[in-house]
């Protein structure tokens, strides 16, 4: 019989020790990919978020893609920076499954980008009075 004290760790009842349980933030954004690879011309397509977290991406494409295919995505951010400038976070990372057209994708590598085009800044103003 073996005693609390040996060292047996016991996890709440709602924490799952499955990798895919890391804190997943629903999201529904447009999505848009390049399918990165040897062949030309490259193939892009575009689709929805379902979920994301720090290392994965969750999205329905629009055609079915196939499991280790490597993608470049970028998704525009819904948060403005400095209440003017556009952001996109940009993705590389590989297609692990797939079913249909949902499509789980491992993040490799993530960075957010200021848009080129988009929102300018207007420079502030003194409130008078």
């Amino acid at each position: 019989m073996e005693r609390a004290s040996e060292g047996l760790v016991r996890l709440p009842k709602d924490v799952s020790t499955e990798r895919r349980a890391s804190t997943r933030f629903p999201l529904t954004l447009e999505v848009r990919y390049d399918v990165s690879g040897r062949s030309a011309p490259v193939e892009t397509g575009s689709g929805r978020t379902i979920d994301l977290s720090s290392t994965g991406l969750s999205f329905t494409a629009d055609r079915p893609l196939l499991t280790g295919q490597k993608l470049d995505v970028s998704i525009d951010w819904p948060v403005l920076l400095d209440g003017g400038v556009k952001l996109q976070l940009i993705m590389s990372g590989m297609v692990v499954r797939t079913n249909g057209t949902a499509t789980a994708l491992e993040i490799l590598r993530h960075e957010f980008r200021t848009r080129r085009v988009g929102l300018k800044v207007a420079p502030l103003q003194k409130s008078v009075g």
